[in-house]
């Protein structure tokens, strides 16, 4: 079973390339029947379609982004990613701790698997 947080990656993807026309007949019908029945994916999806229109017409026009916004936007998701590592590690050691002492306390017959 895939992480919640992927499960909504995967969907953010399939709903971006909905928006592009780039899925195929089975996928697209999968994507409009999720947009038909969830309206917070349907307003995603907008979005998207707004936001293809805006590339499509700046597209031509060459832009300079500010040095300050790119460095911003690359430690943004250096803390992202280091705050997801250190989320997933946390509550790995956390388990392992409270399995450690649970059987310690003898509150379980099976073998300690030290976090296994």
């Amino acid at each position: 079973m895939m992480p919640v947080g992927e499960q909504q990656w995967e969907m953010l993807e399939r709903i971006g390339a909905y928006a592009a026309g780039e899925l195929g007949e089975e996928e697209t019908r999968e994507v409009e029947q999720l947009l038909f029945e969830r309206p917070e994916y349907r307003r995603v999806a907008e979005s998207y379609a707004r936001m293809l229109v805006m590339l499509t017409t700046f597209g031509s026009e060459p832009v300079e982004v500010p040095e300050a916004v790119v460095g911003y936007a690359i430690r943004r998701a250096h803390v992202s990613a280091f705050m997801r590592s250190a989320e997933a590690f946390a509550g790995a050691l956390g388990r392992s701790y409270i399995e450690a002492f649970v059987y310690y306390l003898g509150l379980r017959r099976e073998s300690y698997g030290g976090g296994t």
